[in-house]
């Protein structure tokens, strides 16, 4: 007796699992539910699905479904997925307390930043304040006080214009500008002006005044920058001091000490009250030339006189509101955000709708034979529709000379004289004639049709003898 066919993982059910229904059970079974029993017995005496087989079935349904909605659309979930987390990522890297890349900024630490010298001063006692407004600056020189507060100017856009530059003269601060134009000096007021770029001979200048600071920082980076002339000038170009009057008091000069009041520019310039100073090189400050000669020790002391310091770098929204230009928010209508929300929910629904996985890759025996026909042909189509005529010519002329060489058992370091020889002797024309046909450079697909014809007909010439 065959046993019957069982399904894959069907687990069969014995007869007494499935009782019949009979006896006294018969009389009091509903008809339906009697009838349903028999199904089952009978079922499992025949082979048929066992009530296991229904019961598992009638669970793994909508699991089954479930794995193939994912299979069916795995791809497009992956590629949600990273949407999501690349979106995610980019909004906390956003988030995040972002550093300037300005030149000279309080908290770059790049080396055209000036971050060393500002974490040094702090380690000092200082405080160091970074402002980017002219508004935030003269409320917190105001809240700090005048007296006790320095104010570093590093404006090489010049955003700043008269008007402004004079509210931050009128605070009664001390002003240390780093490299300031002469509109910037103008604004401030004072008797220190520009002499124009710095072109020294030597890598550093020395101090070759009286004043404190400049003594004890000896001699500063020369690299570049700008000189200025003003009551009080060091570090000239050649380091020649001039006798003149005392300093004032605070600035950082013995009373009745030398100082500089000729004529000549230096990279550093003060007033004569020592409440304006010039810094005329801005590698004094950077974080890579601090360490530099004197630069630490002359940017230390003059910008770690007060207790407080502000760091002023002017932006953008220092000017006018008549000459701020229009950004590419404002340029654009109101209804470009939600148009693009709608847009990209759009686009994302229709991938979802219309993507679908790729199928089966599809076998191909390797390898495929080409005829060296079909390949010539298409080169030549490709020459043809570029307009390549010298290049078509070249490759016609290099083919038929490797052919007739290989004809007249010439050697692989055979040159063009030597193929053209033996082809003159082996016809009987003379090498000139030969040049002329080998060496033709057509200009028309007509005459390289033309010449490729002389050509054909000189290699059947040397190659049927």
């Amino acid at each position: 007796m065959s046993t019957p066919f069982q399904p894959p993982g069907a687990v069969p059910v014995a007869a007494h699992e499935a009782p019949p229904v009979t006896g006294e059970g018969q009389g009091n079974a509903l008809p339906g539910v009697r009838s349903e029993a028999a199904d089952i017995h009978e079922s499992a005496s025949t082979g048929g699905p066992s009530v296991g087989d229904l019961y598992r079935g009638g669970l793994s349904t909508g699991s089954g479904r479930f794995r193939a909605t994912l299979g069916k659309h795995r791809f497009w979930l992956v590629v949600g997925a990273l949407f999501v987390l690349v979106t995610l990522t980019l909004f906390v890297l956003g988030s995040r307390e972002q550093r300037s890349a300005g030149e000279l900024a309080a908290d770059n630490p790049a080396p055209e930043g000036a971050m060393a010298a500002v974490q040094i001063l702090r380690q000092r006692g200082v405080s160091v304040t970074a402002t980017d407004t002219l508004a935030a600056t003269l409320s917190t020189v105001q809240k700090d006080g005048a007296a006790a507060t320095t104010v570093l100017l590093f404006d090489p856009s010049g955003l700043l214009d008269h008007d402004q530059l004079q509210r931050l003269a009128g605070t009664g601060s001390t002003l240390v500008l780093v490299e300031p134009g002469p509109l910037t000096l103008a604004g401030v007021g004072g008797s220190i002006t520009v002499a124009g770029a710095a072109s020294f001979q030597a890598a550093t200048a020395a101090a070759a005044c009286g004043m404190t600071d400049a003594e004890a920082a000896g001699a500063i980076s020369a690299d570049g920058g700008t000189v200025y002339r003003g009551p009080v000038t060091c570090f000239p170009d050649g380091g020649t001091p001039d006798s003149g009057g005392a300093m004032p008091d605070g600035a950082g000069s013995p009373a009745g000490g030398p100082a500089d009041t000729g004529d000549r520019a230096g990279l550093y310039a003060a007033s004569a009250d020592g409440r304006t100073i010039v810094l005329g090189n801005r590698a004094v400050l950077s974080n890579d030339k601090l360490g530099t000669s004197g630069n630490a020790a002359l940017a230390l002391r003059t910008l770690g006189k007060a207790r407080n310091l502000l760091w002023y770098t002017p932006s953008l929204q220092d000017l006018a509101q008549a000459e701020t230009p229009k950004d590419l928010a404002q340029l654009t209508p109101e209804w470009r955000v939600p148009a693009g929300i709608w847009l990209l929910i759009v686009a994302v629904l229709g991938m979802l709708w219309k993507g679908r996985r790729d199928g089966p890759l599809v076998p191909e025996p390797l390898p495929v034979v080409v005829q060296a026909s079909e390949t010539a042909a298409g080169r030549a189509r490709l020459y043809q529709d570029a307009g390549a005529v010298g290049t078509a010519a070249a490759s016609l002329r290099a083919g038929s000379l490797l052919r007739m060489a290989h004809h007249l058992r010439l050697g692989p370091g055979a040159s063009r004289d030597d193929v053209v020889a033996s082809i003159s002797a082996q016809t009987g024309r003379s090498a000139e004639e030969l040049t002329q046909l080998i060496q033709a450079k057509p200009g028309t697909d007509a005459a390289l049709l033309r010449w490729a014809r002389d050509l054909d007909v000189l290699e059947k010439e040397v190659t049927s003898r």
